[in-house]
């Protein structure tokens, strides 16, 4: 890579609008700096417990770090989507650059947080999270379609703390190499990578479907029936919904199971909450990306008008909701038996928990019309994570969650009626007639 070049700072050209201009690298990124801003802004919220409010701070941390290294993956794949990459004079240099100063500039703020908070201990975690985000990245450069796996590196992030303490003594020594020895052959892998053809089809699934993946099973009369009970809501997503729905419950049971066999503690039902949130901004994602399907579905039989499609689109959601809440009731029954922590308080504030978030967000995404409105309820999942985040330290500190339970009911009042105010802002103004 030429040395004046780099000196020169001409690779920073253009570095804002390739970032921070561009809806799916922004959505990675602006997780990232949300998880940034509620590190520095949590300190003040949280209870005076110093261990407990460090390994939530952490967690943040690790989001901000982990987020990073995808919005870098999703560079690297629209840059091997790009064919005319390869004629512009010094472009992949820049963008690999820029790539580069983003995550030592990500490993930096993170290194001087630790130092802020005097947690040097939780060194190991940042140092899986790179490492693990080096593994994603080296595996999306093999195969365009690992990328799809990004939220497994998402799900792994509040498993840190138990996987830190399996390392021996000379762990920090050990991840240390390891990160420097899959930095290096990352770094010559980029320098020699070029054009794939299927990085697009990767690229253009992701604008639809919000870059999530679960494997497809084979359509049955349940499964057909199910879609058809969450019809239309489902008509842009399509079967990845009754999937996720399927799975997120299963998953949940089974990381509990395994903490319980394990005798650590995982915070199953939070990530369930966090999960269920996500699965229903997807759904108005993939409706905001598939808007030229909505014509589509004006024009199937069943519909009285265009006011009628919105009826039995709201209906639809309000069918959902009710099964995300049946869901988070049976599973969070079926782990409290696992966990003496889980009272009834606790499940109940947990239940409603999962009811406002879901419902604020169908809400939201209703009145939401383009790309960029619909990732910014990314901020209200986050504000939905520290509120439950901060509860359940509550009830692990011995305090009392009825309190929590009776700030859940104007939420709750709040949140339904967000949902039921979106029936007047969905598909307003666009062109389909009455």
């Amino acid at each position: 890579m030429n040395r004046a070049f780099i000196t020169s700072g001409k690779w920073l050209k253009g570095s804002i609008r390739l970032w921070l201009f561009d809806l799916g690298c922004a959505s990675f990124l602006g997780v990232g700096l949300l998880g940034l801003f509620m590190a520095l802004a949590m300190p003040f919220m949280l209870p005076d417990d110093a261990e407990r409010k460090v390994d939530t701070l952490m967690l943040l941390m690790n989001m901000f770090v982990a987020s990073t290294c995808v919005a870098i993956g999703w560079q690297m794949n629209r840059l091997a989507a790009t064919e005319w990459a390869a004629i512009v004079p010094q472009y992949r240099q820049s963008v690999l650059l820029q790539a580069l100063t983003l995550l030592i500039t990500s490993l930096i703020i993170a290194t001087i947080f630790l130092a802020v908070h005097n947690a040097f201990d939780k060194f190991d975690e940042l140092l899986l999270t790179l490492l693990f985000g080096l593994g994603f990245l080296y595996f999306s450069l093999k195969n365009s379609s690992a990328f799809h796996l990004s939220f497994v590196l998402y799900i792994s992030l509040p498993m840190l703390p138990y996987l830190a303490e399996l390392l021996p003594a000379t762990g920090s020594v050990l991840l240390l190499f390891t990160d420097l020895v899959l930095a290096a052959l990352l770094w010559r892998k980029l320098s020699r990578f070029g054009w794939n053809s299927k990085a697009r089809i990767v690229y253009l699934n992701g604008l639809e479907m919000g870059w999530f993946w679960l494997p497809s099973l084979k359509s049955s009369k349940l499964l057909n029936r199910f879609e058809r009970y969450l019809h239309p809501a489902n008509y842009f997503i399509g079967p990845m919904l009754t999937m996720m729905l399927l799975a997120m419950p299963l998953v949940t049971l089974f990381l509990a199971l395994g903490a319980y066999l394990l005798d650590v503690q995982l915070p199953v039902l939070f990530l369930l909450i966090q999960f269920s949130s996500i699965a229903c901004a997807m759904l108005h994602w993939s409706r905001i990306q598939r808007w030229r399907a909505v014509e589509s579905l004006f024009v199937l039989p069943g519909f009285d008008g265009k006011q009628g499609m919105i009826n039995a689109f709201m209906l639809a959601q309000y069918r959902l909701l009710a099964i995300l809440t049946v869901s988070m009731m049976v599973t969070a029954a079926l782990v409290s038996l696992l966990s003496p922590l889980m009272s009834l308080s606790v499940w109940l504030h947990i239940v409603l928990s999962n009811v406002i978030g879901c419902a604020a967000i169908l809400g939201l995404g209703s009145m939401c019309r383009t790309s960029m409105q619909i990732s910014a309820t990314i901020f209200f999942v986050a504000l939905q994570s520290g509120w439950v985040s901060s509860s359940l330290s509550t009830v692990q500190s011995g305090g009392d969650i009825w309190h929590w339970v009776a700030w859940d009911v104007p939420l709750l009042i709040l949140a339904f009626f967000c949902l039921w105010y979106g029936k007047y802002r969905l598909w307003r103004g666009d062109l389909l007639s009455s």
